[in-house]
Order: structure tokens, then C-alpha cells, then sequence
């Protein structure tokens, strides 16, 4: 594990704690609680309405027919996420494991490895389409506040980071890519399936569907849209609701910031201080922004950790049923 990735995590834990202690951990407690069960229950269900959509995104770029389409891509978008929320210290550890559960499902190892990256590519592209719409709604809405050159910048950087991101798949990110079935743990597989395809191949062809291409983003960039429904939602139950338009632009906003800090485990910090400063904008104290944020680390330990309790349960299981055979043979 790398210490830059440590030293990220608790710079951002000091930072999310910093703040905490000094806007007052129980007025922003209060703030939480102030949602209930009621909030909670309501943003986790808008969450698996975004994950279902978010499997459909990633169905429309794999070439072959798992078996089980849709639930593989649920399920494997789920560890996905569980795992990059509440194991962050593991860089790309939800994306390999995501993928992983794939070939568990007829997916070849290449083609599960090239869809995660195409899928990852496609999120990141609708993002940006998604906060520069909400960034445009900001200076309609609210010309005066000034803050539209910053903001640009700030998405100008995402925007060439991503196309940095795309251009290396395409001249130097396939020999690191060639490597992924050993890191799933499927080297042996791979060795004993011939026709199945490289990590390398596998992007090339699925960027020669441009029908997929456009689904799968089309998919996203409605996941992005639906997703700032669990902030509108969760300050309604907080007693502070705002307009759906401004809920728009604070969520495009934040999660671009989040993107940005891809390198903090978690985003620890960066979402609690982006919520801070956003939501002043939008005339939401820091207690009750810390608050929200709060609520969405709460829904995100709510589905995560029942989500790694079952995954560790099927890799039990196939470690015995490994160890069966072995004994048989």
C-alpha cells in the first residue's frame, strides 16, 4: 500500500474532522438526525435507482451476453462502489473487483477488464457534460455570484484530465491493462480460454460500437442527473429543502469536486469542505451542509457494508467448493 495513499486518507480525515469540531458536532449531528429513518431509507432507495441505472451503462458497452446480464452488471457495480467507499486504502480495488464478479458470469477476463475501463471512461466524460449543464444553470440562475471563471477552470482541469485519461488508453495504458487477469486472479482461466480477448482488444472493440458508446453514456449521464435527487431529497427530510434546480447545481458541483480528488481514499474531506463552500452559495449554514454530508456517509455505510459481507460470503464459498474439487481430483 502506498504511504502517499495513507497520507492522503487521514489528511482528509483531519480535515473532515477539523471541520466537524469546528462548526459544532452536534448541531451537525442534530442536522443528520433531523432526516430520520424516514430520509435515510429515501435517499438509500434514489441510490439503487441510480445503481440499476448505472448497470445499464455498463451492460450496453460489453460485446458478449453474460449469463444473467443485468443482475452481473448490478451486482458488479455494487462491490464496485462498496468497495471504493469503505476500502479506499486499496487503489482501484472496487473497479478490480467489479470486474472480477464479471467472469463469473461468462464474461471472458479481457472483456470484463475493457468494459470496466470503457464504463470508468463513459462516467467520467457524462460527468463533465452533467456539471458543465449545472454550471450553466448557476450563471442563469445566479449571474452575481462571480465565481464562473473558477469554476471553469476547475472544469477545464477535469476536462483535460479525462481526455489525458482516454488518449492513454489508446497509446500507453494496454500493457498495464494486459496485466489485470493476474491482479483478478484469473490467470489460470486466462491461459485456459485461447479465443478470449485482451484487455486491449476488448476497448478497441467496444469503441468500434458507437450505438453502445452512446448508450452507455446516455445511461450515465441520466444516473447523474437522478443522483442529485439524494441531496434534494435528504435536505427535505432535513427541514432546509431547496428548489430542484439548486439542488442540480450544488450536486454537479460536488461531485466534480469529488472526482477531481480522486487520489483522497474516500474523497475524506474534499466532500465535507466542497459541501461547505457550495452550500453557502445556496444559503445553507455549514451545520446543516456538514450535515447532508453526513447523511450521504451514512447511506453509503447502509449499503456498502451489507454489500462486502455477501461478497465475502461468495468468495467463501467458492474457496470451499475450490478446495472440494481439488480434494476430488
Amino acid at each position: 500500500m502506498k504511504l502517499g495513499v495513507i497520507l492522503g486518507a487521514l489528511a482528509g480525515l483531519a480535515v473532515a474532522t477539523g471541520l466537524i469540531l469546528h462548526f459544532g458536532w452536534r448541531q451537525i449531528g442534530d442536522a443528520a438526525v433531523a432526516a430520520g429513518w424516514q430520509g435515510l431509507a429515501a435517499i438509500t432507495a434514489i441510490y439503487f435507482a441510480c445503481l440499476l441505472i448505472s448497470a445499464l451503462a455498463w451492460r450496453a458497452v460489453i460485446t458478449v451476453a453474460p449469463r444473467n446480464a443485468i443482475f452481473a452488471c448490478l451486482w458488479g457495480r455494487w462491490l464496485r462502489e462498496s468497495v471504493g467507499n469503505l476500502l479506499a486504502l486499496l487503489p482501484t480495488a472496487g473497479e478490480i473487483a467489479g470486474a472480477r464478479e464479471l467472469t463469473f458470469h461468462e464474461v471472458p477476463p479481457g472483456m470484463a477488464g475493457a468494459s470496466t475501463v470503457v464504463d470508468l471512461t463513459l462516467e467520467l466524460v457524462s460527468q463533465i457534460v452533467f456539471t458543465l449543464f449545472g454550471l450553466s444553470l448557476f450563471l442563469i440562475v445566479y449571474p452575481g455570484k462571480g465565481i464562473g471563471t473558477s469554476l471553469l477552470v476547475g472544469l477545464s482541469i477535469s476536462a483535460a484530465t479525462v481526455a489525458g485519461f482516454i488518449l492513454a488508453q489508446q497509446k500507453g495504458l494496454f500493457d498495464l491493462l494486459e496485466r489485470l487477469p493476474e491482479r483478478l486472479d484469473l490467470k489460470r482461466a486466462w491461459k485456459a480460454l485461447p479465443e478470449a480477448e485482451s484487455v486491449q482488444a476488448g476497448i478497441h472493440k467496444i469503441y468500434r460500437h458507437y450505438r453502445r458508446i452512446s448508450i452507455g453514456a446516455g445511461w450515465h449521464l441520466a444516473g447523474w442527473v437522478l443522483g442529485a435527487g439524494e441531496a434534494w431529497v435528504g435536505l427535505w427530510f432535513m427541514g432546509h429543502a431547496l428548489p430542484w434546480s439548486d439542488a442540480l447545481i450544488l450536486e454537479s458541483l460536488a461531485f466534480a469536486l469529488r472526482t477531481a480528488a480522486f487520489v483522497v481514499p474516500a474523497r475524506l474531506g474534499v466532500q465535507e469542505g466542497g459541501y461547505v463552500v457550495l452550500g453557502a452559495l445556496f444559503g445553507l449554514s455549514p451545520e446543516v451542509a456538514l450535515g447532508l454530508s453526513l447523511l450521504k456517509r451514512a447511506r453509503e455505510l447502509s449499503t456498502g457494508v451489507p454489500c462486502l459481507i455477501i461478497w465475502q460470503g461468495l468468495e467463501a464459498r467458492r474457496l470451499w467448493r475450490s478446495r472440494q474439487h481439488s480434494q476430488i481430483g
